[in-house]
């Protein structure tokens, strides 16, 4: 068995029934799936879009589970860690975000897991103009964040961090390049998805680059649409779901 971890916010959120398509695709079967994202998603605490609200990755139900099943038998651990930044504009510094990712980063070492880290899409990032970022910061973070040129300079900051903290847990580091995104700076463009996550997959050295393409019926893209996770918080009222969230065949898959 392949056990997976994703790390991640709103890409991994847009992306999920491709990314289960091509782990499907790419890595032999059976898969035991453990992921922990969402839109606004945080490393550090719990966020808050709209009226649904999840736990800061790095304190979420997902690693005690993993602890759990670390004597189940597992061929190998796969982890990846990405969408980093959000914390930067709810106000957190490079170096308290920077911190709980290396707890996460350390905890999946200890499980022995290839870990693939993406770096900041600065390149994307930076050439978005001042007006835009105050623009849509006074729309959506209103009481967070900084000036333009102080955000700009924590993100370079957590993306110096990053690259310490893959070099320090000998992860493997992807650059994600500006052709991947378009007028949205931090998401990647619907028409590079595939091959954004094919690179980014690429980076486990098990992951079959030339694997058979897997296809998933519309109901199981509209049940991992809908599947909930183990806790969030709707319209303010706590809600708990037993994991796997789903079982598609032979693989389940288990939400944070």
């Amino acid at each position: 068995m392949t056990r997976v971890v994703l790390l991640g916010a709103s890409n991994l959120a847009l992306g999920f029934p491709l990314v289960v398509r091509q782990l499907f695709s790419g890595l032999p079967r059976p898969l035991e799936i453990f992921a922990a994202f969402g839109h606004g998603r945080s490393f550090c605490t719990w966020s808050r879009v709209l009226f649904r609200a999840l736990p800061g990755i790095d304190r979420c139900g997902l690693w005690t589970d993993l602890d759990r099943a670390a004597d189940a038998r597992a061929s190998r651990t796969l982890a990846l860690v990405t969408d980093v930044g959000n914390d930067l504009i709810y106000g957190s510094a490079p170096t308290v975000i920077a911190r709980r990712v290396e707890n996460c980063v350390a905890a999946l070492g200890n499980h022995r897991a290839e870990i693939v880290v993406t770096r900041m899409p600065l390149a994307s990032v930076e050439r978005l103009s001042a007006l835009r970022y105050h623009a849509t910061k006074a729309v959506f973070f209103p009481r967070t964040g900084g000036g333009w040129s102080e955000m700009r300079r924590r993100a370079r900051e957590l993306d110096q961090a990053l690259g310490e903290i893959g070099a320090r847990f000998s992860a493997r580091l992807v650059d994600q390049p500006l052709e991947w995104y378009g007028f949205d700076p931090i998401h990647i463009r619907r028409s590079r998805r595939a091959e954004a996550w094919r690179t980014i997959f690429s980076a486990w050295p098990s992951f079959g680059p030339a694997a058979k393409h897997a296809r998933l019926a519309l109901a199981d893209v509209v049940r991992l649409r809908l599947a909930a996770p183990a806790e969030r918080r709707l319209f303010g009222r706590s809600q708990m779901r037993i994991q796997p969230a789903l079982q598609l065949s032979d693989v389940a898959i288990r939400l944070y």
